[in-house]
Order: C-alpha cells, then structure tokens, then sequence
C-alpha cells in the first residue's frame, strides 16, 4: 500500500569553507537559518534543516506544508521524494512518485519543450506510440503553443512550471511531491492544476504539497503541517492549521 512513513528524521547541512571565510559563512548561515546553525565533530559547521520531524501518510491524504522561508519546507518535500535521506531518524516511502521541486529542473534548457516531452518518456520507459499521445496531451494541458516547438531557456518561469506540471502529473504516479507549483502560475492554470490532483485523487494517492495558499490548502488537502525553524510547530486540518500560521499563533504545547 502506497505510504510515506517518517520517523524522528533529523537532517543536517554541513557548511565547508576555509578559515577566512568561517566566521562570515557561519555569521550569514546562522542569520538564514534561523538560529539553526550547529558545530558536528571535527569542528564542522553544520544548518540542522529539519529536527526530529514525524509524519505518517496513507493513500488518499493530502498534505499540505506551511512554513516562512528557512522553515525546512524544501528539505521535507526532498525527503518524502526520496531524493535525500534523514541523518537520524527513520523513512519508508512506498510507491512510484514524481516531485516538482525545482522549476526548470529535469528540463534541457536548450532542448524545445516537445524534445523534453520526448526525452522524459524516454526516460520514464513509455512507448514510442504512447510518446505520441503523451506530448499531445501535453501540449493540449499546457496550451504552450507554438512555444512548444521552442528551446526551453526562452519560456518564463511561469511557462516551464506549466510544462514541469504536465509531465509530472501525465503518468499516472502514486505520490506527487510539489513545492508551491500551484500558486505559480495565473488563475486558469491553477483551477486547470488543481482540477488535474483532484481527478488523481480519485484514485487514491498521496499528495505532499509546500504552499503559501490557505485556498489551495483547503481545497486540495485533507491534513497540514506548520514547519518552524525544522520543527513540526502544529498538525491538523488544513483550515485550523493555516489559520494559527497566518495569525503567528501556534498551540500552547509548542510554545512550552
């Protein structure tokens, strides 16, 4: 059964740099990181990016992730991705997943969009005649255009989200990893994104989405997660959760 477990995950950054520059990179870390900036052995300065974190998803739940800039929200999503793995602490991710991350990433700037539509089913093992059908259902989702048949490095941030989501989400996965793809792109594009999760969410799959949208969170998801400083600071539905972030009012329990 499709599932993300993680348990007491603690992730560390270790921060390299020579004796001139130690005191600068550890003042600016420490400064980016919330007070999280730590010493390991060997007198390694080290960012502690999410410490003592615990989630358990099922098929069907939908989380949503809240959480200033810092908070750990990126290296959570990497984590449930199985892109990197916890320092201390436990994880078990079971499923097919895809993860939108990075805008841009996985894409060949230099390559049109219908090249990498081609490269990336290549890549995924799709079938010559069902790449056919994958680069038209694309193109049909992501209303690009004529831009389809143009290099990537001249679309907008706002284009490349559109194409990254397309391909994400055309093959069918069991988890869907995304770090605020919803809220980049206009009006249209975010109904035509979410209907999109929705219609997957038929099918009873797990979602772990970072948003600065209480909308998106609301309407896309059935638990949430407020990250402070890579700590959970509160869990539950969605509407009570965003309603403490926004309003900087966590429960009594955290702030004992």
């Amino acid at each position: 059964m499709t599932h993300i477990k993680i348990t007491d995950a603690v992730v560390r950054y270790p921060l390299y740099s020579s004796s001139r520059q130690r005191s600068l990179l550890t003042f600016a870390a420490h400064k980016a990181s919330f007070g999280r900036v730590a010493r390991e052995a060997g007198d390694i300065t080290v960012v502690q990016a999410l410490n003592g974190v615990s989630v358990d998803l099922q098929e069907s739940d939908r989380l949503a992730l809240f959480g200033r800039n810092g908070s750990g929200k990126t290296t959570f999503l990497k984590m449930c991705a199985g892109l990197i793995l916890p320092d201390e602490g436990n994880i078990s991710i079971l499923g097919s997943h895809a993860a939108i991350i990075n805008p841009g990433a996985g894409l060949d700037p230099e390559k049109t969009g219908a090249e990498n539509v081609e490269y990336t089913g290549r890549l995924l093992g799709v079938r010559k005649q069902a790449r056919d059908a994958l680069l038209a259902e694309v193109a049909d989702f992501t209303e690009l255009g004529d831009f389809m048949n143009l290099p990537v490095r001249t679309y907008s941030a706002g284009m490349m989200v559109r194409l990254l989501f397309a391909l994400a989400t055309s093959i069918e996965r069991d988890i869907i990893i995304a770090d605020e793809v919803l809220g980049a792109g206009d009006a249209l594009f975010v109904e035509k994104a979410a209907a999109r999760v929705r219609s997957m969410f038929d099918r009873a799959k797990v979602l772990v989405i970072a948003t600065h949208s209480g909308e998106i969170a609301t309407q896309l998801c059935n638990r949430a997660i407020w990250l402070d400083s890579g700590r959970v600071l509160m869990a539950g539905e969605p509407a009570e959760v965003w309603d403490a972030y926004i309003n900087q009012r966590p429960p009594l329990e955290a702030v004992a």
